[in-house]
């Protein structure tokens, strides 16, 4: 059986690379899961890999977010495949089969595989022995002369950005190899760990259609980790039937690793010559070898420079899109005569899937909405900011208060948010009649705290699917009498799902009794069950949005 292996990362940072032994291995965030994430997004079991004799599978343990594969979110059990990506939440992690051929190079160059690039590139090696094409191979020294070095210092100039510097390590390189006419450099994809063609550089006219480069050559660098020359590749017999090398006959090529300092592969740098007479020799492959280390230090500060740059602009990104959210929400709880309302949001990250708002309607009643968008993030804000937009014009616009959520599951099922949906719950406050409406669409229930200290929950035998689930669902209507001292308490999984340091969590039992205890104004409530949850969560870090509203009437 073949050894498989996942490498984890969540967002661009690297977290570990687990062996998968052989049977089930259950991913969540779960102490007791065999690879536990701390992603927010997972579930406690949120996914189980299966590793047989026939492969290795993948399935959803029904979790709240899904999970993805290469992009498509999992219907069914799955085969993987070596270099597919899973994802869950912000977590990615890529199968690595130990009989692959990437072994630890840093790249994965699959038989008969594409090299994904915006343009790509033809492929020139045949079905020979690659080894055959070699004249010559020389290990990569990790220093060179600074007279060289210097050189290529100088045509790098004040250039930071890989989409700068790669350019100018070539203008370089052509400066030190007056031989040669064409020039690539290929960088390992962080992503899927293929080669991709970041540059190019032609000494005279660009050569029609995409690049022609050898696959067999690309191979033997990123595989030995060993500079490679050849002078002789037309005369190799796996060319004689490739006719479309003829038009741009490489007749000496030099290609060597770009290496880190701990050895892993970054990519490769390629030199080659098509005139006759213009081979290159032994000595040239030692210089270019090494230069390699040279341009290594340089490819490794452009891509952290990038990586920072990168950082600052998604730092900033989600500090106007925190700003955004704000926007979206009440800056502050509506005064009604005769009664008291509190709220509070906090969101986990920049922005939130978590909603709530207040919305004036006919005959001063008003409608208190909360709502919870499945996943996290900028994604789920993004869908949370178009559900506020459709909340508030259907309960504005329609008379009938189980019609408006019905017209607002319809526009969210046909919107087709990447199969996202929502738990949802609306009171429309009557403060004349002293009456409260209440449609559940899927979220937990509102709690009901009266004068003497009874607490009931209003909304599981009423409660129907979360929006997004089902077009045409007939959602039902509950209606509350509210006698002085009573207050009504609608919360997220935020709070109720809390997490001691020993992963238990808050649960509802504990926000009945906050409720049954002494009563008080609506903030008062609201503030003591933040206040428990606080105490209750205390050391942990807060893994999912929170947001409550209290609206009670004094006695």
């Amino acid at each position: 059986m073949h050894s498989f292996r996942l490498d984890i990362k969540s967002g661009q940072t690297p977290i570990e690379s687990r062996e998968l032994p052989p049977g089930q291995s259950v991913i969540g965030r779960d102490p007791k899961c065999s690879i536990v994430l701390t992603d927010s997004a997972a579930s406690r079991r949120h996914a189980a890999i299966d590793v047989g004799a026939g492969g290795v599978t993948i399935e959803d343990l029904g979790s709240r977010n899904g999970t993805r594969v290469n992009g498509r979110r999992l219907a069914a059990p799955q085969a993987l495949a070596d270099g597919d990506v899973i994802e869950i939440g912000a977590t990615q992690m890529v199968l690595r089969s130990g009989a692959g051929p990437q072994a630890d190079s840093g790249a994965t160059i699959a038989p008969g595989a594409e090299f994904p690039w915006e343009e790509g590139f033809q492929d020139t090696s045949g079905e020979a022995d690659s080894q055959s094409i070699v004249v010559s191979e020389v290990d990569v020294p990790e220093t060179f002369p600074d007279d060289l070095a210097g050189a290529i210092a100088r045509a790098l100039g004040a250039s930071l950005s890989e989409e700068e510097v790669l350019p100018k390590l070539l203008d370089g390189l052509f400066t030190i190899f007056a031989k040669a006419d064409r020039g690539f450099v290929l960088l390992c994809d962080r992503e899927s760990g293929r080669l991709l063609l970041r540059a190019k550089k032609f000494r005279t006219t660009s050569e029609s259609g995409p690049p022609k480069l050898s696959r067999s050559v690309l191979e033997s660098v990123v595989s030995s980790r060993r500079a490679v020359l050849s002078n002789d590749l037309l005369g190799d017999s796996r060319f004689d039937q490739a006719q479309s090398i003829m038009s741009g006959s490489m007749r000496s090529v030099m290609c060597v690793p770009i290496r880190r300092a701990g050895g892993d592969v970054l990519g490769v740098v390629q030199l080659d010559a098509q005139e006759s007479g213009n081979s290159f020799s032994q000595r040239d492959l030692a210089v270019l070898a090494g230069l390699a280390s040279v341009v290594a230090k340089s490819v490794e500060t452009a891509q952290a420079h990038d990586e920072r740059v990168s950082q600052e602009k998604l730092k900033r990104d989600l500090e106007i899109a925190h700003k955004v959210q704000q926007g979206l929400l009440p800056a502050r709880a509506p005064e009604i005569e005769g009664y008291d309302l509190f709220n509070f949001y906090a969101p986990a990250l920049h922005v939130g899937g978590d909603y709530f708002n207040y919305v004036p309607l006919p005959g001063g009643r008003l409608a208190c909405v909360l709502a919870d968008v499945s996943g996290k993030g900028v994604s789920a804000a993004l869908v949370m900011a178009n559900l506020a937009g459709e909340v508030r014009y259907r309960l504005a616009s329609e008379g009938d208060l189980v019609a408006a959520v019905a017209a607002i599951n319809d526009t969210f099922c046909m919107t087709g948010w990447d199969e996202r949906f929502a738990t949802f719950v609306v009171i429309v406050l009557d403060p004349v009649a002293h009456v409260a409406q209440i449609v559940n669409a899927g979220h937990l229930p509102v709690y009901v705290r009266t004068a003497d200290g009874t607490v009931t929950e209003v909304g599981p035998e009423q409660e129907g699917l979360p929006l997004g689930m089902m077009q045409g669902w007939e959602y039902r209507q509950t209606d509350v009498a509210i006698a002085p001292g009573t207050t009504m308490v609608l919360f997220t999984d935020g709070v109720s799902e809390a997490m001691d340091v020993e992963d238990r969590i808050y649960g509802l039992d504990r926000i009945r009794e906050i409720l049954a205890g002494p009563g008080g104004t609506a903030r008062e409530i609201g503030e003591r069950i933040l206040r428990d949850v606080e105490r209750h969560s205390a050391g942990q870090v807060q893994t999912d949005d929170i947001c409550l509203v209290c609206v009670g009437r004094p006695g």
